[in-house]
């Protein structure tokens, strides 16, 4: 079987523009995205911060 590896860079000019907060939201959601797309399961959380 033939694997393949993703290389993404995390240091893009859009992701410099960002504040450490923006960042830290995208790398999360990112992170999120990946874990579900390799089928790992996730906590839910809300974004109304309860």
């Amino acid at each position: 079987m033939l694997t393949q590896q993703l290389s993404m860079p995390f240091d893009t000019p859009q992701m410099r523009g960002l504040s450490d907060g923006e960042r830290s939201v995208v790398v999360a959601r990112l992170a999120t995205l990946l874990m579900a797309a390799a089928g790992v399961a996730t906590k839910e959380t809300s974004d109304d911060g309860q």
